[in-house]
């Protein structure tokens, strides 16, 4: 069974450099490839340019980038009860 994956929102628009975009067209994501002697990985950052993680694969990378993507569509973590003693 064929299923989509994040790495097909990615446009390449140079070379070892894809943005990962929604449905408007705008980026949500980028993964820079990097290369260490002879070692290959990948970088992920928000649109914001915030960090996400240094993988192996453009896969993982991009499935990265696009799982934040879509846990900041759902509610914020849980900020705790009120404390209403004061």
């Amino acid at each position: 069974m064929v299923t989509w994956h994040p790495i097909l929102a990615a446009e390449e628009p140079s070379a070892g450099r894809w943005e990962l975009r929604d449905q408007y067209g705008r980026c949500y994501g980028v993964v820079r490839i990097l290369r260490h002697g002879a070692e290959v990985g990948y970088r992920a950052d928000d649109a914001g340019g915030e960090l996400i993680g240094y993988f192996t694969t453009l896969r993982a990378a991009c499935g990265q980038v696009h799982a934040r993507f879509v846990r900041a569509h759902g509610p914020a973590p849980f900020q705790g009860y009120p404390d209403f003693r004061a």
